[in-house]
């Protein structure tokens, strides 16, 4: 039965969202630093004229959307492999992953090695380049490739010489990574691939007036296919990166779209410190019984006296 009014809530914080698979229903994705969750329901409507004045006799209602936008604060190679669509890989001995890296290397005068904090790729070029009053000379690059290797001859380079001065070279190269200190992941966006379509729960909780305390509340999202579209900005500001997920509601076999739930507890105190119980009478004061106040008001004693034994004092 529809109450006329009902209770008044206020939303005072954003959901936490998990997605789960349509097929498996294993969850995929569990977001807690959300920023905003919105969710926009709309419709079209078409008048139906006729008749003399052509006054409109009829409006029809069709098309019916449900669009949700939730930013999440903290960026996850998961969250962006869901955002993408894009194929998520971690290191390990059998699979390893490249790496591209650049450093600067101090060189002593006379000598003829280049030490790298990182061992060459095997079977790969190394270009270096000689910095001369803090401009980089043009790059030169090892004659042939190297096998795997922290240490570069400068007389392997093309057209390097060993310096009579103290140098800095900047050196470019690739390494490999598996199963090392450290998690080393790789996120493959391809052309073919986009987001999915998954369930969506939402949970979050509303300030109920009535008692002062925040009650349960969920929403369902039984299919919401996932917008690929997404945008990454890095700047030198205090502000931090927002990765915001855009979705669409689908209509699920029984024809649903979206589904809200909200559990009451009208038992609640507003004291931040209690529960749905309280004390009849003074909590340090004797005879003190745990109660339950029911929701037409009566008390429902629940059989639990202060103190639980009796105490002894001692001197």
């Amino acid at each position: 039965m529809l109450d006329i009014q009902g209770r008044k809530y206020a939303a005072v914080t954003v959901c936490d969202v998990t997605l789960y698979d349509l097929v498996s229903h294993y969850p995929v994705m569990f977001f807690d630093t959300l920023q905003v969750t919105s969710i926009e329901g709309a419709a079209e409507t078409t008048d139906i004229q006729g008749g003399q004045g052509n006054a409109t006799l009829a409006s029809v209602s069709h098309s019916k959307t449900v669009d949700v936008t939730f930013d999440d604060a903290i960026m996850t190679m998961s969250s962006l492999a869901l955002l993408t669509g894009g194929n998520l890989e971690k290191a390990n001995d059998a699979h390893k992953i490249t790496m591209t890296q650049t450093e600067l290397v101090e060189v002593k005068a006379g000598e003829d090695t280049l030490v790298l904090t990182e061992s060459v790729k095997d079977q790969t070029y190394v270009w270096v380049a000689r910095m001369v009053n803090g401009v980089l000379s043009t790059a030169t690059r090892s004659i042939k490739k190297l096998d795997s290797t922290n240490t570069i001859k400068i007389s392997d380079l093309y057209n390097a010489n060993v310096e009579t001065e103290d140098s800095i070279y900047r050196v470019f190269y690739q390494y490999e990574k598996g199963i090392e200190a450290g998690e080393l992941s790789e996120l493959t966006v391809l052309a073919d691939k986009f987001a999915g379509t998954y369930r969506f729960i939402g949970d979050t909780v509303l300030f109920n007036q009535y008692t002062g305390t925040n009650d349960v509340f969920q929403i369902e999202i039984p299919r919401l296919k996932l917008d690929s579209s997404y945008s990454m900005s890095f700047n030198a500001s205090t502000e931090a990166i927002v990765f915001s997920f855009k979705g669409k509601a689908l209509r699920d076999d029984l024809g649903k779209m979206i589904i809200f739930r909200q559990l009451r507890n009208e038992n609640a105190s507003a004291d931040a410190n209690a529960d749905s119980e309280i004390w009849d009478g003074a909590y340090n004061t004797i005879p003190a019984e745990k109660v339950a106040l029911l929701e037409n008001g009566d008390i429902k004693g629940l059989g639990e006296f202060y103190p639980v034994a009796n105490e002894t004092t001692s001197a």
